[in-house]
């Protein structure tokens, strides 16, 4: 009788209910929160502007004045290894000058080098993916510290969303270059990331505002 009792009394649907319910609030009280919000949409900008890049570099160095091989336009990835290095300076820069200050600088970087790529040089070229790699990855590196650093808990919650913004901004960089190099060709790809600068550009000058204040506190 007692068994029968508790099976009928234990309120176990409830519970996971309130698991759930709890899930969900959580998701959403972290996305009401502006300034992870930012954040979010920093780390989606940055894809959104890197992946188009080298989704498209193939058509753009197999092209006039170029003509490269396939061989070649593979060797021109490794640039991409500037990654391993990036990451862990753009956390001492980060310490030492505020992710405010990094943001800005790292956007800066991304903004010349886009440029670069629409001279025909193959120096310039060279030269503009490595600082486009300089760029992402700075941004990306200082966006993930200060999203942590801005938690007090539910720090996997709050990974999860970021990345969930992450792979949507490059889904839809990739998605939206698509027809920007049909209407317009490499300068059109470039010309379209470009527009996206302003997110982290943003998201760092209010950071160093906040980190102003912070300070004057």
């Amino acid at each position: 009788m007692t068994t029968i009792f508790a099976v009928i009394a234990l309120p176990r649907t409830q519970a996971k209910k309130t698991v759930s319910q709890e899930m969900d609030s959580g998701f959403i009280s972290l996305l009401k929160r502006k300034d992870l919000l930012l954040i979010y949409c920093c780390g989606a900008g940055g894809l959104l502007i890197f992946s188009p890049i080298f989704n498209f570099l193939p058509y753009r160095l197999a092209d006039a004045p170029f003509h490269f091989s396939t061989e070649q336009i593979t060797l021109i990835y490794f640039v991409y290894v500037m990654g391993i290095f990036i990451g862990p300076l753009a956390g001492r820069i980060n310490n030492r000058f505020g992710g405010g200050n990094t943001l800005i600088a790292g956007t800066c970087v991304l903004g010349l080098s886009l440029v670069l790529l629409l001279f025909p040089s193959i120096i310039a070229v060279i030269f503009g993916l490595l600082g486009i790699c300089a760029g992402f990855f700075t941004i990306h590196a200082v966006a993930v510290g200060l999203l942590n650093r801005k938690l007090s808990g539910s720090h996997g919650k709050a990974n999860a969303l970021y990345v969930m913004f992450y792979y949507a901004g490059g889904w839809l960089g990739i998605t939206g270059a698509g027809f920007a190099f049909q209407q317009a060709g490499w300068k059109g790809v470039v010309g379209f990331v470009m527009c996206f600068l302003v997110i982290p550009l943003f998201t760092g000058v209010l950071e160093k505002k906040s980190d102003s204040a912070s300070a004057v506190d």
